[in-house]
């Protein structure tokens, strides 16, 4: 029997990040293992041509019908979609839509990657008002002034309880959900979702595509537009807060990097982009510092080929006016530099302790502490014993626990597993 799966996947290509590529990689290893897939992700942003481009390499529909404003809507959109497609399973890539299984009585797997816990954004809470709020118009204007603003975050304080109820309910009604770590295994337990119903993945990088070939390293830095001849530090991940950059910046100006011979790349796009730039010139490092820029997943492998170390600095950021909290839950890129044969050092915060085993398959540091990355960074680069086991160990957990292999193994056990609530019916299914 061939499996019919509805995939909610709110982010998706070809915006780029740890959540697209997981998307990407899930939906065509799930159609490739032979289920039947449709997938239902937000409108595309204008213009809409990039989006058309992609979805055309798909070899199953994509459905960019979801408002990123109103959660009502897409309730609604979704269950018109459960009713044409009648699939087996449903499966969301955050815990929002658990609440499908609930309202449709079809087994419903959600993953959660913990940012869906602390920062609930379903943005227009209520059913009221929820067709004005998706209208294509009025979520444009208002999702690019979203975008525009310095500090976004300030506006999840609006209708924040609310929010944080839809998102328990949702959760407590999904009959598995998939934790990317451990961190966010104790963030649902909190909330309420039974302990046997979660279970942690941690991973999703396909390993092979990032293993390491003979390559010209001189060659393939000068492509890169990177520095030959120098030690080269690597970091990847979006221009945010809560990973740590400046920090990591600070910690990097106060090595002597001319003097040492040393260099470091960051790769990724964000926000703070303009701020950390001019924080490298400040701290004269600007030299010693390339900033790349997003880089999409297929170019990814040769940046970490190129590194002499990878280095993820996460902390765990509180807005000091909301109160929000933003956390590393996982750490994708900290997958794919196991994958790829480079050394890892990361900070042990959030969920990362769930990926890197310290001295196992990299070392880990605590927060904003430059003493102990210090301590972790010569150690790597002085013992060259050590750095081949923590690479060994890096690759054998790649091949063995990251790989979309066992990830999709544990989520076909995960349908498997489902068995769905009856569904809800007349007045008591018209909202979660």
């Amino acid at each position: 029997m061939t499996p019919r799966i509805l995939l909610i996947l709110t982010e998706f290509p070809p915006a780029i990040g740890g959540m697209q590529t997981h998307a990407n990689l899930l939906s065509r290893h799930l159609h490739a293992s032979g289920a039947r897939v449709c997938v239902f992700t937000y409108r595309p942003e204008a213009p809409a041509a990039a989006a058309s481009e992609v979805d055309a390499t798909f070899p199953f529909p994509i459905h960019r019908t979801l408002s990123r404003l109103s959660y009502f809507h897409n309730l609604s959109v979704l269950r018109e979609a459960v009713a044409g497609f009648a699939p087996d399973f449903i499966y969301s890539s955050t815990v929002f839509f658990g609440v499908l299984e609930r309202l449709t009585g079809i087994p419903t797997v959600c993953r959660s990657v913990g940012n869906d816990v602390l920062r609930p954004w379903i943005a227009w809470p209520f059913p009221v008002g929820s067709s004005v709020a998706a209208h294509l118009l009025f979520e444009r204007r208002i999702y690019q002034f979203f975008k525009k603003l310095e500090k976004p975050e300030w506006l999840e304080v609006l209708f924040r309880e609310r929010r944080r109820s839809l998102m328990r309910t949702a959760a407590i009604c999904a009959g598995t959900i998939l934790a990317n770590s451990h961190f966010t295994r104790r963030l649902l337990l909190e909330i309420g979702v039974p302990p046997e119903r979660i279970r942690v993945v941690v991973g999703g990088v396909d390993a092979g595509f990032f293993a390491r070939p003979r390559v010209d390293l001189v060659a393939l830095r000068q492509e890169l537009g990177l520095p030959v001849g120098k030690r080269l530090f690597l970091t990847a991940c979006r221009l945010v807060d809560k990973k740590g950059l400046e920090f990591l910046l600070d910690w990097f100006a106060r090595q002597d990097p001319a003097g040492r011979g040393w260099h470091l790349a960051v790769v990724g796009k964000g926000k703070r982009q303009g701020r950390l730039r001019a924080l490298a010139r400040e701290l004269g490092v600007a030299g010693q510092v390339t900033f790349v820029g997003g880089v999409p997943y297929e170019a990814m492998p040769a940046y970490y080929w190129c590194a002499d170390l990878f280095v993820l600095a996460s902390v765990v950021v509180r807005d000091p006016i909301t109160g929000v909290c933003d956390a590393e839950t996982m750490g994708r890129v900290l997958c794919e530099a196991n994958a790829a044969s480079v050394p890892v050092v990361a900070s042990a915060s959030g969920g990362i302790p769930s990926v890197i085993t310290d001295g196992a398959n990299g070392l880990l540091f605590q927060e904003n502490d430059g003493a102990g990355l210090t301590a972790c960074v010569t150690r790597v680069l002085a013992d060259d014993d050590l750095r081949g086991r923590l690479v060994a160990e890096g690759l054998s957990r790649a091949r063995a626990r990251f790989d979309w292999a066992h990830i999709l193994s544990i989520h076909r056990d995960a349908f498997g597993a489902t068995r769905a609530c009856p569904p809800l019916h007349g007045s008591e299914a018209a909202a979660p």
